[in-house]
Formats: structure tokens, C-alpha cells, sequence
């Protein structure tokens, strides 16, 4: 894993450390319970780190790279994922098991075998079957360092033997745009918390906008009914981005950039307009 393109971080573990991790259930669990073997605080400091709450599983996952972060916003977003697990370890028997076999060193420390960890373990929802998947974040121009490679290879078959499928994400197989704009607005899924009047209201004020000022941009026209409705400056705006994270209205993700949105862009959710939608609080 790395923090950024062409910097790498270490985290070196002595055997009291990770045994008492395994005593404090680190590694196990799902759902809310799941508890990650490493967390930001394992990092250096000059480590590019995340502390990010979830929308799919309710609580707050810790991402160890930017690159981990962008994977985690791609898939706490989608509608099929029922669960995400980061920093998941690899038992050490078995790890141990495989080195030998592939006839690959293990990750050691200071006479230490290191627990080697899989970025993500994510469950999906495929027509009520589970299908779970490995998942590691790897910059492309790590993956030119053979050592990088071999333990990729170790952390691959582990995974094989399991029957589940394990893919290595670069920043190369990112969507820029399409994470780029669920950064915009995530963040205020539960920044606010409406009533069910309030929902209401502001949802038929931007679903009016978008028929009637249509070509108009959304910064610029938010800014205009902050105006008239004698609003602090950026309500409007926010309850957008709000109402966009809680899925009330959508729009062309991959291929149009906030600082470019208009109202005609938007489009209102189904389950809003008939309102049979699911309002998420925050806790």
C-alpha cells in the first residue's frame, strides 16, 4: 500500500502488539462490529490517512492511502454492496504456509513475521446471493518493485484457496470525475436532519428549479434562493448536496463535473417523487 504514487509506508508490528490485536478482536466482526487489524493510528504521521463514516455499513472505516479512500467512496456508493471490511488479516499459518510453498520470504520485521492484511473484503448483494470479494489498493508504480509483487502473489493465493475472487486496484482504474463528484456531496449525508416537511419543501423547490430554470447553473441559482428566501449564504447549496447523498436526485456521475452542474442535470429519484424513499439519520 502507499500514501501517495512512489511513497510507501511501513507499519512494523512486535509480536505482543499483534497478539493483543487478535485479543481485542481485531480483524473480526462484520457489519457495525467489524473491527480492523490496522487503524489510522498505525500510521506514520506523515502518512496520507482517512477516518471515513459509511453509508452502506454504519460506522467509521479507516483508510491508509488516498488511493484506499477513492476505492472506499466507489464502493460505499454502490447499491449492491451490503458490507465493506478494511485492514483484513491474513491468518499467519496460512500465510506462512504459502511462502514456503511459493518458495517467497515472509513480510518480517525485526525476527517478527508481520500479519499481512487485504485492503478490502467487500460483500455484494447479487439477486439475494452474496458474492465477496478481495480487494487491494496499490499504486501502478509499486507494483514495478518485485518485492511488492511477491507479496501481492502470497496475498493472491491466500484468497484462490478461499474461492474468492482478488483484484489489484491502481489509480489508473479510477473514475476521477465520478469520485471526485461523491466527495462533493457525501460528506453532508447526515450533516442535517429534515423533517419529514422540510424534505418535502426542498425537494419540490429543486425539483420546480429543474423544470422551470433548468439551463441555469446549481451554484448559481442556490445562491439566488438563498436570496429569496432570506437564507445564510450556502443553505440552498448545502441541502442540495444533502438531498444528492441521500439519493433524492442523481445525475450523469461519470461525465459531469459539479463546477459544471445545471438543475436540468438532475434528476429526482422515483422513490422521492412517489415517497416511498428511505430518509437516513445520522446517529
Amino acid at each position: 500500500m502507499s500514501t501517495r504514487s512512489g511513497e510507501s509506508k511501513h507499519i512494523q508490528l512486535a509480536e505482543a502488539a499483534i497478539s493483543r490485536r487478535f485479543k481485542d478482536g481485531r480483524g473480526s466482526g462484520s457489519g457495525r462490529s467489524y473491527l480492523p487489524f490496522l487503524t489510522v493510528r498505525d500510521v506514520p504521521s506523515k502518512g496520507r490517512v482517512h477516518r471515513l463514516p459509511s453509508i452502506t455499513v454504519g460506522r467509521v472505516h479507516h483508510l491508509l492511502s488516498d488511493l484506499e479512500h477513492e476505492i472506499f467512496c466507489l464502493l460505499d456508493w454502490r447499491d449492491d454492496v451490503d458490507d465493506i471490511r478494511e485492514q483484513f488479516p491474513i491468518p499467519r499459518d496460512d500465510s506462512r504456509r504459502l511462502a514456503d510453498k511459493l518458495g517467497i520470504a515472509h513480510p518480517s520485521y525485526g525476527g517478527v513475521d508481520q500479519v499481512m492484511t487485504t485492503d478490502f473484503i467487500v460483500d455484494q448483494n447479487l439477486k439475494g446471493f452474496t458474492r465477496r470479494k478481495a480487494i487491494s489498493a496499490k499504486y501502478a508504480e509499486d507494483l514495478e518493485d518485485p518485492r511488492v509483487l511477491e507479496k501481492m502473489e502470497l496475498e493472491r493465493s491466500y484468497w484462490l484457496e478461499k474461492g474468492i475472487p482478488f483484484a489489484i486496484v491502481t489509480e489508473k482504474e479510477i473514475p476521477k470525475m465520478l469520485v471526485e463528484n461523491i466527495k462533493w456531496f457525501r460528506p453532508y449525508l447526515d450533516d442535517r436532519e429534515l423533517n419529514a416537511n422540510e424534505q418535502k419543501e426542498y425537494f419540490s423547490i429543486f425539483h420546480d428549479m429543474s423544470e422551470i430554470y433548468g439551463n441555469q447553473k446549481v451554484a448559481a441559482l442556490t445562491n439566488r434562493l438563498d436570496a429569496d428566501f432570506n437564507s445564510e449564504s450556502g443553505t440552498h447549496l448545502a441541502v442540495l448536496r444533502h438531498l444528492l447523498a441521500q439519493r433524492a436526485f442523481t445525475f450523469d456521475l461519470e461525465n459531469i463535473s459539479v463546477k459544471n452542474l445545471k438543475f436540468q442535470d438532475l434528476v429526482p429519484s422515483e422513490f422521492w417523487l412517489t415517497e416511498q424513499y428511505q430518509y437516513v439519520v445520522g446517529e
